[in-house]
């Protein structure tokens, strides 16, 4: 037994006119949408990140926007050119060691704030005329 499924525009047709009409646009207007998301999520572990002497907080940050081909994406959390040391301890926080309970920032974030950060994605789009 085959099993098919078609999936059609159809009804689609002004948001697709709108989308061309946008042209060259939209990896300018994807990558700055990433950008105010990132900057949310950003806040967002900052605020939730453990304060004890603050370097680990110093070194959150939002890496990109990126392209891959179509594909367009940041890196929101601890810096890649983080020290070992540091990214090992962001890691403990985030998720505890057998001796210390963990103290997570990034997924509270993620929870919280997901919402606020598409938000602030969709302003961009609609302050560039995309639907």
């Amino acid at each position: 037994m085959v099993v098919r499924a078609k999936i059609t525009t159809k009804g689609f047709e002004e948001y697709l006119e709108k989308i061309a009409q946008a042209g060259q646009n939209v990896d300018r207007v994807a990558d700055e949408m990433l950008a105010a998301g990132g900057e949310v999520l950003l806040d967002g572990m900052q605020r939730r990140v453990p304060k004890d002497t603050r370097n680990l907080e110093s070194h959150l940050e939002v890496d990109g926007p990126h392209q891959d081909g179509n594909f367009h994406y940041i890196l929101v959390g601890i810096s890649k050119s983080t020290d070992a040391d540091t990214a090992r301890y962001g890691n403990a926080q985030e998720y505890g060691t057998s001796s210390m309970p963990a103290q997570p920032y990034i997924r509270p974030t993620l929870d919280a704030d997901k919402g606020k950060a598409r938000r602030a994605m969709l302003e961009v789009a609609k302050r560039e005329g995309l639907p």
